[in-house]
């Protein structure tokens, strides 16, 4: 798992200077209309090179019966809770830098649209060096310990961009330096805990990732909206917001996978 989210992590370095140098040369219309490329591409690709891997096909699988009393054993797993409590907090994180920090940076701090697509650059390379530290990382210490270790870098992050923010520092490396730390922890929760939330489930894997891909939406969707609330033209909510969920990662990280993660 963390070997591919190391290629998601080569794309995200790739898109947003790109997208500021878009929007820079042309406007919004063009860093938009090559997400559509790129989106079009991608559904060629899948619908011409995808290989069904499924040996025995499960008829019923997609039944509403079925598909409720599948749900509902995964939902009552301790391990998948656990794991999912893990990914749905860091990306719940993650999404409160990228719906905030445009704002931020660009209204409040001031940065061009290029400089602050070079920020977020800067923070997917660190969530891609985060992906291959996480290997190295379990293969020593297992995830156990590799999870308990990126929950400090989390927490250290949250609570060093809230004390930035509570000293009246409004500067760029007031909210970059932090979100490194933070970027590196996520680099390794995602695969820990994308890839523990559907080990219980062989069977089930793709129910197992389809609901905790839903629960980390419905996270990013109520941090949206207290977002859209809160968004004062200062740096105040993405400070809170990245201390609330950095400590909520933390608290997942080092209580209930140190408890139900298997060894």
């Amino acid at each position: 798992m963390s070997k591919g989210l190391s290629g998601l992590a080569v794309i995200a370095c790739m898109c947003p200077p790109l997208g500021g140098l878009l929007t820079a040369m042309f406007s919004w219309h063009a860093a938009l209309l090559a997400l559509g490329v790129f989106g079009i591409l991608a559904f060629l690709l899948v619908f011409w090179r995808f290989k069904e891997t499924l040996a025995t096909p499960k008829p019923d699988a997609l039944q509403a019966r079925q598909l409720v009393r599948t749900w509902s054993v995964i939902i009552r797993n301790p391990v998948f809770m656990s794991f999912s409590a893990l990914t749905v907090c860091s990306y719940a994180g993650l999404f409160t830098f990228l719906a905030s920090s445009s704002f931020v940076f660009i209204q409040v701090l001031g940065f061009t649209t290029t400089q602050y697509g070079f920020c977020v650059f800067l923070n997917a390379f660190v969530y891609l060096g985060g992906t291959i530290f996480c290997r190295r990382l379990i293969g020593r210490y297992g995830v156990r310990r590799t999870v308990a270790i990126a929950g400090g870098l989390t927490l250290s992050a949250g609570f060093s961009m809230l004390a930035f923010e509570s000293a009246g520092v409004e500067s760029g490396w007031a909210i970059m330096l932090p979100m490194a730390l933070f970027m590196l922890g996520h680099g390794i929760h995602q695969p820990c805990g994308q890839s523990g939330s559907v080990g219980p489930f062989p069977q089930s894997a793709g129910a197992a990732s389809a609901l905790n891909g839903f629960l980390m939406m419905v996270a990013v969707f109520f941090m949206g909206k207290w977002l859209g609330a809160h968004m004062d033209g200062s740096v105040t909510p993405l400070a809170h917001g990245i201390a609330f969920w950095s400590a909520l990662i933390a608290a997942s990280a080092w209580t209930l996978v140190q408890r139900y993660a298997p060894n």
